[in-house]
């Protein structure tokens, strides 16, 4: 029609179509609405390719600046039900954030292959839960999907995930440390059953090559889910006590899910394209916001880090002044602490040692269920369910330390203490027997490793902002090569494989990303240099700081200025608005 009839409005077009259809009786089946279809679909189909190639930027741009630890997790919200099956449409963004169901299901029947499943759901010590799982069954419910398992960086960006179809088995987050094995090199790998997984891990590994490489991060057991476990486990796997981690905690994957759970109330009605294409828009607007503060995160976390390791020094200072602590007594200390974690005990045959058993598991599946009563359960029915469940598990926990402390004369359990679930209390037998109280060297090591970690966390941040600036100068300079010979193909009026049309729409959104590229990169430098005035030891940082300043940019003014007279009557459709060379689209959106 645009050939035949340029001059005709499509809008009128089909509203004499529809008057014909009413002249000849028929019943109305053309829509207005139905002129922008062919454009909706072109439109949905390049916004498909952009949204695929952003999220691979984004990801890579993100593992650059920080790559230092990857955290993982399920959400067992996020389940669907069979009834809802829907149409067989593919989604839009299939493959760009959820993984292929395919591909894991190949991986998964992989890892089963070469491996032999007791079924040993065990977290820690003797304690068992459903959270990680060499193998699982299917549901009994009426659902499809179980859940997702997400990987995110230690600021929270989200970088792949996956659907549950077998519950929280390990194959899941093997194949998600797989994805980010290839794309970066990652150094710790956080878990919320990290003590299980890793030995599993290991042995998956031998029969494996092509997973080896996996064994080769560090294991990080995150900080809040480690007081749900034993004390040797949160010591010897726990993130506080890993050199070189920072102030990671590993829970920020539970702050995404908390944000993606927001839409489980609806996607669990859903079709399954729907569900996938629901959550990678829930997962690109969040990187968006997250992209969009980085700049103004680090550098606050920077400040904040600073001061709290300064006030942590001087506690820990005059918490040796107090204990009359010199420097080798507390290396000694934390060594003691450490070869205590690492140390097996072993179980001697007798009433005791069976209460023991049970004291020590009632307690972890205590600690285990009250941390996931809100992160697993989405339902007060539920919860409530488990309330009394966590009761009665109280009740009996009193019941066997009363039957201990009466059949041992010393190193009684304190009653109140343990039944209480009281942080940082810890069971008679699992303490050193010379003189100091266990109790007293276990805190000195937690105020060590806290210090160490604070310390860590400044260079790290220093170094992750310094990784941002030169990533986003990189980002200018392409962005600004490419526009550069796009505007050169206009002047010489060659297009390539483009349209004229289609040429000078491409050099409207590359001006636009050019000018919010250089917008961000020049709110970092802003941020960043503040940062680097308060603290003179930051030389790395000022240095980028100035390299980046001194990296001069080319004026798009000065480049518009000579096609402002041809181009202002061609690009009236564009939307492109000309005025004292400056250009405003309103119709491009930054890919």
């Amino acid at each position: 029609m645009m050939v035949t009839a340029p001059a005709m409005s499509r809008q009128a077009f089909l509203k004499m179509l529809e008057h014909r259809s009413v002249q000849a009786g028929r019943v109305l089946s053309v829509l207005i609405h139905f002129s922008e279809a062919s454009s909706s679909f072109a439109s949905v189909s390049t916004n498909k390719r952009i949204c695929a190639r952003s999220i691979t930027l984004f990801v890579q741009h993100v593992l650059q600046t920080c790559s230092l630890a990857v955290c993982c997790d399920g959400n067992g919200k996020h389940y669907r039900f069979s009834k809802s099956k829907g149409t067989e449409e593919p989604p839009i963004y299939e493959g760009l954030f959820l993984a292929m169901d395919e591909e894991v299901a190949t991986f998964v029947d992989l890892v089963r292959g070469n491996m032999k499943s007791g079924n040993d759901s065990a977290v820690c010590g003797t304690a068992k839960f459903t959270a990680g799982r060499e193998m699982s069954k299917k549901s009994g419910a009426q659902i499809d999907e179980e859940g997702i398992q997400v990987a995110v960086c230690r600021h929270g960006f989200l970088l792949r995930g996956l659907n549950h179809f077998r519950g929280e088995i390990y194959a899941y987050p093997m194949f998600l440390q797989k994805e980010m094995s290839m794309k970066a090199n990652v150094d710790f790998f956080c878990m919320d059953v990290t003590c299980r997984y890793w030995p599993y891990l290991n042995k998956i590994a031998e029969g494996l090559p092509e997973l080896l490489p996996l064994t080769e991060m560090r294991p990080f057991l995150s900080v809040m889910h480690a007081k749900a476990h034993t004390a040797k486990c949160e010591v010897r796997w726990g993130g506080r006590s890993q050199d070189g981690a920072g102030n990671t905690v590993g829970e920020e994957v539970e702050q995404v899910n908390s944000f993606l759970s927001r839409a489980a109330l609806v996607t669990k009605y859903m079709t399954k394209s729907g569900r996938v294409n629901m959550l990678t828009q829930q997962a690109m607007g969040w990187n968006r916001r997250k992209r969009d503060n980085l700049h103004q995160v680090l550098a606050h976390r920077y400040v904040k880090i600073t001061e709290r390791a300064k006030v942590e020094a001087a506690s820990f200072s005059d918490f040796k002044k107090e204990h009359n602590l010199d420097q080798e007594t507390i290396q000694q200390w934390v060594y003691d602490v450490r070869q205590w974690a690492v140390t097996e005990r072993v179980y001697a045959p007798g009433c005791t040692e069976g209460l023991r058993v049970d004291i020590e598991n009632i307690t972890v599946t205590l600690l285990r269920r009250k941390q996931d009563l809100y992160r697993q359960h989405d339902s007060n029915q539920a919860r409530q369910r488990k309330r009394k469940r966590m009761r009665e598990l109280k009740k009996k926990l009193r019941e066997k330390v009363v039957q201990y402390n009466t059949g041992v004369q010393e190193e009684q359990i304190d009653e109140e203490l343990a039944c209480s679930l009281t942080e940082g209390y810890t069971l008679p037998w699992e303490r050193h027997a010379n003189g100091n109280t266990f109790r007293l060297k276990r805190s000195v090591f937690e105020q060590v490793m806290l210090v160490r970690r604070l310390e860590e966390e400044q260079s790290i941040l220093v170094k992750e902002m310094s990784q941002h600036i030169m990533f986003l100068l990189k980002e200018v300079q392409e962005v600004e090569a490419l526009r550069g010979q796009t505007l050169e193909g206009i002047k010489t009026s060659n297009f390539g494989d483009l349209t004229e049309d289609a040429a000078h729409g491409l050099k409207s959104v590359l001006s636009r990303r050019w000018h919010c590229l250089k917008s961000q990169h020049k709110q970092a430098v802003h941020a960043y240099s503040g940062v680097a005035a308060l603290e003179c030891h930051d030389l790395q940082l000022q240095q980028d700081i100035e390299e980046s300043d001194d990296n001069d940019y080319t004026s798009p003014e000065s480049e518009e200025e000579d096609l402002v007279k041809v181009s202002a009557k061609q690009h009236r459709g564009t939307g492109e608005l000309f005025h004292k060379g400056s250009v405003t689209s309103t119709r491009w959106r930054t890919p």
